[in-house]
């Protein structure tokens, strides 16, 4: 006779992300470790969607500083997006 699995609710604790771009003022700050996006980051996501994809897991770390290093690969493009969206920011205020 199998024994039912009863459902439990999915705990959801929030991913270590490190931020792999330039640092944007008000925004994120270069390599900063977070657990959970905070507000300013998540609001910068929604207008410029590319900035998640700096938003990496800490494994993933190794390989995007080598690729920024090189200045090739997917992190690079993705880095001199941001490096353009934070100088666009800047001239906003």
């Amino acid at each position: 006779m199998k024994k039912k699995k009863t459902a439990q609710p999915e705990r959801q604790t929030p991913a270590k992300v490190i931020y792999v771009g330039p640092s944007i003022l008000g925004v994120a700050t270069k390599n900063t470790v977070y657990e959970g996006l905070p507000d300013p980051l998540q609001a910068a996501i929604e207008t410029a969607p590319f900035l998640a994809g700096l938003c990496i897991p800490l494994e993933s770390l190794p390989e995007a500083m080598a690729q920024i290093r090189a200045k090739s690969g997917s992190f690079y493009t993705l880095y001199t997006k941001a490096l353009h969206y934070g100088a666009e920011s800047k001239g906003e205020n």
